[in-house]
């Protein structure tokens, strides 16, 4: 006598997408506070996932929270717009929070913001590094990328360098060598300076000028003639055009005032 044991029931598990899509069919057809409760539902169920991709865009330049709070936005919009007629929502939420975790970066996250081609490079290129990360045993070099990109060497060091817009390092970090900040070891003062602001004390006074006077400096300290010049084109001696420039410089003087204090 043969007995034949018979396999135990297998319970199907659900696809968590399908009832996904099925409550927010429900909610489309809801009443506003149905809806929001079974939309809050999926916001809590997929909120990991937005965390996940919210991850790979870390150490860009943008605090954590910042990006976390972006991808659930996106999650947001995504759960709103969803049309369960479609397709699944997995599949549109991927992207829409990716979407909207780009567009951040593109609109917030430049501290200096470069022309749009050299954004979307510098994107691509980062995109390309992780992933170049992920398969190899070794660090990416710049033509590792350009490789991949098929684009050239130059044009990945330049998005290289067009990443540090994104958080410019502070010039009050302390040097790692002697502890200085760095506004201590770069920069100057402008030797262009003081004549910018003298320059901008002088013009009012300079504008009280009748036109010959205001000719006559420009002779003198733009064209930079000489007294003899000056006075053969202006049909008077050299002593005259002298006397001239002391009286034209003396009012100038006297409308400025005192430049010290």
């Amino acid at each position: 006598m043969t007995t034949t044991l018979s396999s135990p029931a297998t319970s199907a598990v659900p696809d968590p997408d399908v009832a996904t899509g099925e409550r927010l069919r429900q909610a489309a057809e809801a009443s506003p506070d149905r809806r929001r409760e079974l939309q809050n539902d999926v916001v809590s169920d997929y909120i990991p996932m937005a965390g996940r991709l919210a991850r790979r865009y870390r150490g860009r330049g943008i605090a954590d929270d910042d990006l976390d709070q972006v991808a659930r936005l996106g999650l947001v919009k995504a759960i709103r717009r969803f049309d369960p007629e479609r397709r699944s929502f997995a599949a549109y939420a991927v992207p829409t929070v990716l979407g909207e975790l780009r567009r951040h970066f593109r609109d917030r996250g430049w501290a200096i913001r470069p022309v749009r081609s050299l954004q979307e490079l510098q994107m691509s290129v980062t995109a390309a590094r992780d992933e170049l990360r992920s398969t190899g045993t070794h660090e990416p070099s710049a033509e590792d990328v350009a490789e991949r990109l098929g684009i050239g060497v130059a044009e990945v060091r330049e998005a290289d360098a067009a990443h540090d817009a994104f958080a410019p390092r502070s010039l009050d970090v302390p040097s790692p060598t002697d502890g200085s900040p760095a506004h201590e070891r770069i920069g100057g003062l402008d030797p262009g300076h003081e004549a910018v602001e003298r320059l901008a004390t002088a013009m009012p006074a300079l504008r009280s000028l009748d036109e010959q006077d205001r000719r006559l400096l420009h002779m003198r300290f733009v064209e930079d003639r000489t007294q003899r010049d000056i006075g053969a084109e202006l049909g008077v001696s050299q002593m005259q055009v002298s006397r001239r420039l002391t009286a034209v410089l003396q009012r100038v003087r006297e409308r400025i005032g005192p430049l010290d204090g």
